[in-house]
């Protein structure tokens, strides 16, 4: 820890010493109309590659000043709207440390024959989109997007490679404003190289339906649209790497490559991976719900805001040795002057081996010593194939846009295989024997989930009158078999007295049909008022079949059918809904409130106990949305939905799954639907002058009738689950971010503050208990832009959490963690790299032998080849140290568990890159470029006036 704060700020120290405190101001004056050139940018640029040095606004008196500059050759680049640009080389020496450039004069621009103005602002909010130049942020030599996002101040990019902008995770990227890889973020960001990347732009999508109408549904969705440089979209481009290694038991790869070829609106990229070192370029999609079960021991849960999961891995990963082969191409184009394509297809096979070892303590009343607590060694193999394909037509019918059709076909197609060993071993307080099992089970699964959206928008000539048609169909079919094998011992007073042992086999058909169609019609009710009618109908079928038997010895086969382990059962619930919304526009402000009436029918019918529930329900949908713009750069949102959620069919089954025999779940057909109140404000600020970015969010939820868990536990320490509707579940989530430049050493710095309180209702042995979780935690965040030879990125993420519990106050526990990460590059004119990046972990305030210091250290040495410095060898070192684990601690209502599982330790790996740039020529130079190569100098009025 001390070698990572003396490394640390030896690099501030260092870089700070080469900055020289210089001053540099002038005057614009106006030739002919003398009038104010308040708000004219001054910008410096760096001479070789015009990234921006440092940004200002004029005065009112047409003065500026820029303070703080460092001793070099510069680009100063001034521009006003109506006025012609001004481009001046400067050379700032420490012989003038107060450099004044006197008069500016600017010409009017009477005729605009295509001027070229350059806008360096590194930030800029554009109505509700925030928008990065990513000339300004400098990042290491053939960096990938997700590199450059981290630069960018509100953007925050986690170790796996999940984003989070403005305090909230993005759900979507484009790339030219089109879908890339359907809805999958990691497939741009992972994939596409920052040197192509003009700007980057983050903003709250609307659904089809609002974008057309202009009448805010709610409905958002966070993207990330990346645009890439207008000269860089008619070429090929992308990167091919291979890399073999060992840890010395293995032989270990890790290969992928990524070739995109744009021409004009097309965009065509081919994607591939191929390693067992725990890399993963795309996000994992698990319809089946074959893919979870990690968690080993008796966790609860069932719903509701209390689980807790707290994973502090010392490596990127979860838990677990993965050897991933992956593939896809994307496609996108437009097929005449009115109709848009994209489309994708991905496939992806992963095989995961883990060995988790846990310890739980379940509470079971209030009485001391009275928790079961349970240790627990799980062995696991999951082999998990997955192919998803997705289209997206988008045509206008006519002309001027006034119809137009949307059609979004998907289909995921998924296979799995996944066997399971496990060791349990349970005690009544710490020292009375309850029970031990040992139990083997296996699964293999297979589906697909299809669907088709369907939307038809028309426009009046009126403005604000608009309708719009869509619907939806969908299935998801899931068939699976499997078998459960287990020895099971229990104990009276530490001494044995019966073994049970399970032997069975089941085969499982899972089916899901839905339809949902969607009539809204807005209208106009003055210049700033509107109004908007909508119909939803909703209908979902599910039918699920599941057959058990025992093992017959005579027969020598499973033939005997297990009662309780066998259900014919289906679902179906209708609803229909009508709501009605007004909303007012005014230049500073917006509002909307609506309400809705919905009406359902949910009907269960058991077919193996010849049973039928059916429940009727009338319910409110009330929303109400304010948004306030102090100016074009500060704003505050406020937004309010109530909406109703139907239990799931896994829910409403009143089936046994013994899978885990110490740990059995059955469902409850009785369960009702849950109301969910949410409250959200949202609050942005950034100030174009200073850079400085604040964004802060208070996220408030109020659950009535939630579905909680029900806990029976047994004098054996057996457990039974069962789903049933309890009330008192909220949460209160609040985040705050403010960011600033630095300009010694150039770099920007982000700190945030997070809390969250959360508190759920659960029963255990039929007697309430409620968890309250409270969560503290700080974020620090310094990312550099250094010119050349350094990029250095520092993270701090601390953690402190409060658990209560008022049915057992003896076990309140309050729990700690710490993250701390250095990457630092380093790199030469001559092609060398030298790369290292330390992350250190500490867990504290867990179970005996969970408190862990993690130190993991990577490090690398790399050598640009070719001409161009397209190739690159490299050697790579991970876990330097051998010190790799991953800790993970799960709270829920009824159950603390402590987790750890098989990582990732230390390798080596030596791999050989290729990076693609080959471009058509897109015509001269700016002149902006070509006043250094020529040698221009830059007069009162120098530089660019016409053309580019």
């Amino acid at each position: 820890m001390k070698l990572l704060l003396t490394v640390f700020t030896f690099i501030l120290f260092a870089n700070s010493v080469q900055s020289q405190s210089i001053n540099l101001r002038g005057k614009l004056i106006d030739t002919v109309g003398k009038q104010s050139l308040l708000n004219a940018s001054i910008s410096l640029l760096d001479k070789t590659d015009s990234t921006l040095e440092q940004f200002t606004l004029a005065k009112e008196s047409g003065s500026f000043e820029m303070k703080n500059l460092s001793v070099g050759t510069y680009l100063l680049q001034i521009t006003f709207q109506g006025f012609e640009p001004i481009y001046k080389k400067i050379t700032l020496s420490k012989e003038e440390t107060d450099k004044n450039l006197g008069s500016i004069y600017l010409k009017q621009a009477f005729k605009d024959l295509g001027t070229v103005v350059v806008t360096q602002s590194p930030v800029v909010i554009k109505t509700d989109t925030v928008e990065y130049n990513a000339g300004s942020f400098k990042t290491k030599p053939n960096a990938m997007v997700e590199d450059l996002l981290k630069k960018m101040p509100g953007i925050q990019v986690d170790k796996s490679g999940g984003i989070k902008a403005q305090g909230e995770d993005v759900q979507r990227v484009l790339v030219d404003g089109k879908r890339f890889f359907g809805d999958d973020p990691k497939m741009a960001t992972k994939n596409l190289p920052s040197d192509v990347i003009d700007k980057i732009q983050v903003f709250d999508a609307l659904s089809d339906q609002s974008a057309f109408s202009g009448f805010d549904d709610g409905n958002r969705t966070k993207t990330i649209n990346i645009i890439t440089k207008k000269d860089k979209r008619k070429g090929t481009f992308g990167k091919m790497t291979a890399g073999m290694g060992s840890d010395g038991d293995q032989l270990l790869n890790d290969h992928n490559i990524s070739l995109s070829n744009f021409n004009d609106g097309r965009q065509l990229t081919f994607t591939g991976q191929g390693n067992n070192v725990n890399k993963q370029g795309f996000s994992t999609q698990d319809f089946l719900g074959t893919l979870g079960g990690g968690g080993g021991g008796r966790q609860g849960g069932g719903g509701g805001v209390m689980n807790i999961i707290q994973n502090i891995a010392g490596s990127s990963s979860t838990g677990g040795i993965i050897n991933t082969w992956s593939g896809g191409l994307n496609y996108s184009d437009k097929w005449g002057a009115r109709t848009e394509v994209s489309g994708s297809g991905f496939y992806n096979n992963q095989k995961t081996n883990n060995i988790q070892n846990s310890f739980t303590e379940n509470f079971t009343s209030g009485k001391v010593d009275s928790s079961i607590f349970s240790t627990q060694n799980k062995s696991t193999f999951n082999n998990n194939s997955n192919g998803r394909f997705n289209f997206n037509i988008e045509k206008q019918l006519d002309s001027l846009g006034n119809n137009s059709l949307i059609i979004r076909p998907n289909i995921n197609l998924q296979k799995t295989n996944r066997t399971t060993t496990t060791n349990t071993g349970s005690t009544k307080g710490k020292f009375v024997n309850l029970n031990n099992s040992v139990a083997r089970t296996g699964s293999d699964n297979e589906g697909y989930n299809g669907n088709v959206d369907l939307t038809f928008r028309h426009r009046f000539k009126k403005k604000g009158r608009s309708f719009t048609v869509s619907g939806n169909v969908g299935r998801n079919d899931n068939d699976g078999t499997g078998n459960n094998y287990s020895v099971n011992e229990y104990y009276n007073n530490n001494v044995s007295f019966r073994k049970d042992t399970i032997d069975q086999n089941y085969n499982s058909f899972n089916t899901t049909k839905s339809l949902n169609g969607t009539f809204s019609y807005s209208e106009p009710l003055g210049k700033f008022s509107q109004i908007e009618i909508a119909y939803n109908h909703s209908y979902q079928e599910v039918l699920s079949d599941k057959h058990t038997f025992s093992f017959d010895k005579g027969l020598n086969n499973y033939s005997i059918p297990v009662a309780n382990l066998t259900n014919d059962f289906s679902n179906t619930y209708i609803s229909d809904r009508g709501t009605l919304s007004y909303r007012i526009t005014k230049p500073k402000y917006n509002f909307t409130i609506g309400n809705g009436v919905q009406w359902g029918n949910l009907k269960s019918i058991n077919n193996s106990l010849n049973n039928t529930i059916e429940q009727n329900y009338i319910n409110l949908f009330p929303t109400a949305r304010f948004n306030y713009s102090f100016s074009k750069t500060e704003n505050l949102r406020f937004n309010y939905s109530g909406r109703t959620s139907q239990p799931s069919v896994s829910q409403l089954q009143p089936i046994v799954d013994n899978s885990d025999p110490l740990n059995i779940r059955v469902g409850n057909a009785a369960l009702q639907q849950k109301f969910s109140h949410n409250f959200r404000t949202f609050y942005n600020s950034f100030n174009i002058l200073t850079q400085k970015i604040i964004f802060a969010m208070v996220n408030v939820t109020f659950v009535a009738n939630d579905i909680q868990n029900s806990v029976l536990i047994s004098n054996r320490g057996v457990q039974t689950t069962m789903p049933v509707n309890l009330d008192g579940t909220y949460s209160i989530i609040g985040y705050f971010n403010y960011g600033f430049p630095l300009r010694k050493p150039k770099s920007n710095l982000n700190l945030g503050v997070n809390y969250s309180r959360l508190q759920s209702q659960g029963l255990i042995n039929n007697e309430s208990n409620y968890s309250r979780n409270t969560t503290i935690g700080t974020n620090i965040l310094w990312t550099t832009n250094l010119k050349d030879k350094w990029d250095i990125n520092f993270t701090s993420n601390s953690m402190y959490n409060i658990a209560r519990y008022t049915l057992q106050p003896n076990q309140n526990a309050d729990f700690f963690s710490q993250f701390l990460s250095v990457e630092a590059t380093h790199y030469t004119k001559s092609g060398w790299i030298f790369s290292t990046d330390l992350d250190y972990t500490y867990n504290g305030g867990r179970t005996d032998g969970f408190n862990t210091s993690i130190p993991l250290l990577n490090a690398s040495i790399a050598k640009q080849l070719f001409k161009d410095k397209a190739g690159e060898v490299k050697v790579f070192m991970f876990d330097l140290f051998n010190q790799n684990q991953s800790v993970s601690r799960t709270v829920s209502s009824n159950s603390i568990q402590d987790m750890q599982s098989l990582v990732l330790t230390n390798y080596f790996m030596v791999s050989f890159t290729y990076n693609l740039r080959n471009f058509k020529a897109q015509g001269n130079q700016p002149r902006m470029m070509q006043m250094f190569k020529m040698g221009e100098g830059g007069g009162r009025s120098g530089g660019m006036n016409r053309g580019g």
